[in-house]
C-alpha cells in the first residue's frame, strides 16, 4: 500500500567538508571568474521542429515559453544578486579605508590592507555579473523564413525548438554566472574574515595603549607628586637652616656686646 513517507523528500544531511579540497577548489573558482571567457561550445545536437510531434505541439510551445522565461529571469536574479553583493562590498571597503586614516599599528594596516585587496577582486567579480550581454533571444529570423523569395511565416514547432535551444544556451551563462557569483561571495567572506582580524587586532592595540597611556600618566603624577614632596621638604629645611643661622647670628651679636660691655 502506497504512503504519503514513500513520496516526501528526506531531510537534508550535512555534507562532510574537506579543507584542503574546499580551498583548492575555491582558488580554481576565483581563478575561473578573473579569467575572460569565451562562448560555450556548440551542442552536439540541437532540438528541431522536426523531433516535435504534431500531436504535442500546443503543449510544448507553452513548456518551451515557460522554460525561455524562467532563462530569462534567472539571468535577472543574478544580476540582481551582483549588485547586492556589490553594495555589501563597497560599504565594508569603505569602513577599511576610515580604519586606515586612523592612528593603527602595522599589524592591523597589513590586514586591512590584504582584506581591501581581497574586497576589490571581489567588487570586480560582481561587476562581470551585471548587465550580461551574451544572452539569446527570438528575432525576426525565427518567426519567418527568408531563404525563399516570398517570406513564409514559421510554424509553433520551429518557434518551439528555437525557444528550448535558445533557453539552453541561457541556463549555460547562467550556470558560469552563478559560479563567478559564487567566487564573489567566496572573496566576500575571506575580506570580512580578514576584516575582523584587523578590527579585533585594533582594538587589542588601542586598549593596550589605553593601558599603557593610564600607567605613564600615573607614574607622572606619582614622580610629579614625589617631587612636590621633595621640593616641600627641601625648602622647610632650608627655612629652618635659615633660621638657625639667623639665631646664631643674634646669639653671637649679644655675646660681642655682652664682651664690650664687660672689658668697660
Amino acid at each position: 500500500m502506497a504512503e504519503l513517507k514513500d513520496y516526501i523528500y528526506k531531510p537534508i544531511k550535512r555534507e562532510k567538508i574537506n579543507f584542503i579540497s574546499s580551498l583548492k577548489s575555491n582558488i580554481e573558482l576565483i581563478y575561473h571568474s578573473l579569467l575572460p571567457h569565451s562562448l560555450p561550445d556548440e551542442p552536439k545536437s540541437k532540438i528541431t521542429a522536426e523531433s516535435i510531434k504534431e500531436k504535442n505541439v500546443d503543449v510544448i510551445y507553452e513548456s518551451s515559453i515557460e522554460i525561455y522565461k524562467d532563462s530569462k529571469e534567472r539571468i535577472k536574479s543574478l544580476e540582481s544578486k551582483a549588485f547586492n553583493l556589490m553594495t555589501y562590498i563597497s560599504a565594508i571597503t569603505a569602513i577599511l579605508i576610515f580604519l586606515l586614516n586612523k592612528e593603527i599599528n602595522n599589524t592591523t594596516k597589513t590586514l586591512a590592507i590584504i582584506s581591501i585587496v581581497v574586497l576589490i577582486l571581489a567588487l570586480l567579480i560582481s561587476f562581470r555579473c551585471i548587465g550580461i550581454k551574451v544572452q539569446k533571444t527570438l528575432f525576426i529570423n525565427s518567426m519567418f523564413e527568408f531563404k525563399k523569395e516570398k517570406i513564409k511565416a514559421t510554424n509553433k514547432k520551429y518557434i518551439s525548438a528555437e525557444l528550448i535551444n535558445n533557453a539552453l544556451f541561457n541556463q549555460n551563462i547562467a550556470d558560469n554566472t552563478t559560479d563567478i557569483l559564487k567566487a564573489s561571495r567566496i572573496l566576500l567572506f575571506y575580506g570580512i574574515t580578514l576584516s575582523s582580524i584587523s578590527f579585533l587586532s585594533h582594538v587589542l592595540s588601542d586598549n593596550e595603549i589605553k593601558t599603557n597611556n593610564k600607567i605613564e600618566l600615573i607614574n607622572s603624577k606619582y614622580i610629579d607628586s614625589i617631587y612636590s614632596d621633595y621640593k616641600t621638604i627641601k625648602e622647610s629645611k632650608l627655612i629652618e637652616i635659615n633660621n638657625k643661622i639667623d639665631s646664631l647670628k643674634i646669639e653671637i651679636d649679644n655675646f660681642k656686646q655682652k664682651e664690650i660691655k664687660s672689658k668697660k
